[in-house]
């Protein structure tokens, strides 16, 4: 019974919560930001979307990971780091209004790309008749309804009363982290259910933590290449390297989409290994822009 209360309601709810949150902080200017520096928007979101996947079809292969566990990697590649991703970068004294930008869109974004590289993964690491598939009318409508739409009446809720969301930021970005610690110990217990804990730390936690230091070195470095400044470039670093934990392991658990905890694995575990790399950013970071 519990876990059919976390995977069906308490998840969904949860993220539902911190994604309404996310959009009372946002406004339609962080949407025209990609007609005023197209470049850095269009850089940002090529790193999350499209180079993030790929790295972690990368180490699947690479490390020869079991094919549940290779699609839970390639799952959470998939998921960006939404309202997590915009604290990190507030905490780390980067580009926060890039990086709200590139929340918003990815928000939108993934609500249509999500089914179909997870399908085109489970056809690839699978033998053709497996059980596993996910529904993509059924998982768009149901991304959105989590994602899209929350995010949506958050910006309208801003948007009819301004000062009301200005004033409340704060408490919203705090009930954000207490909402996403709620969500981490609810996915560990998932995760406990189906493996012990060290069991899948050991299973997928070096991929879980290559992926991690791989992505935000990458995100960085692909700022670099551009010649993006050093605050957009850490921003870059951030956004490509935190991934939406919940967002993946309720695709995983769901009911009407993966419904199998097993591949909510990577996802449980890169909360904890997230949480403690964005500290050391964050840390970088400053040390960095102090420099000047």
């Amino acid at each position: 019974m519990l876990i059919e209360f976390l995977s069906a309601n308490l998840l969904p709810t949860l993220l539902f919560l911190i994604m309404f949150g996310m959009g009372m902080t946002l406004t339609v200017e962080d949407f025209k930001r990609i007609t005023k520096s197209p470049s850095e928007v269009l850089i940002g979101l090529t790193s999350q979307i499209i180079v993030l996947p790929i790295i972690a079809f990368l180490i699947s292969i690479s490390l020869g990971l079991n094919p549940t566990q290779s699609v839970g990697l390639i799952l959470l590649a998939c998921c960006p780091g939404g309202a997590t991703s915009n604290l990190f970068s507030h905490l780390a004294k980067a580009d926060t209004a890039l990086s709200i930008t590139l929340t918003a869109f990815s928000s939108i974004i993934t609500v249509f790309t999500v089914p179909f590289i997870i399908n085109a993964s489970l056809f690839f690491f699978f033998e053709t008749g497996s059980e596993f598939s996910l529904p993509v009318l059924r998982t768009i409508v149901n991304i959105f309804k989590l994602t899209a739409l929350p995010t949506v009446l958050g910006m309208f809720l801003k948007n009819k009363f301004p000062e009301f969301c200005k004033r409340s930021e704060p408490v919203i970005k705090w009930f954000s982290i207490i909402f996403i610690i709620i969500a981490l110990a609810a996915m560990l217990k998932l995760v406990s259910e189906k493996e012990p804990i060290l069991v899948a730390l050991k299973a997928v936690g070096f991929a879980v933590i290559l992926l991690n230091i791989i992505s935000m070195i990458s995100g960085y470095q692909f700022g670099k290449m551009f010649k993006m400044d050093e605050k957009r470039k850490i921003t870059i670093g951030i956004e490509t390297g935190i991934q939406n934990g919940v967002l993946g392991i309720t695709i995983a658990t769901a009911p009407n989409l993966l419904d199998n905890a097993l591949f909510a694995i990577p996802s449980g575990v890169y909360g904890l290994v997230m949480c403690i790399s964005g500290i050391f950013v964050i840390n970088f970071s400053k040390k960095k822009l102090s420099k000047g």
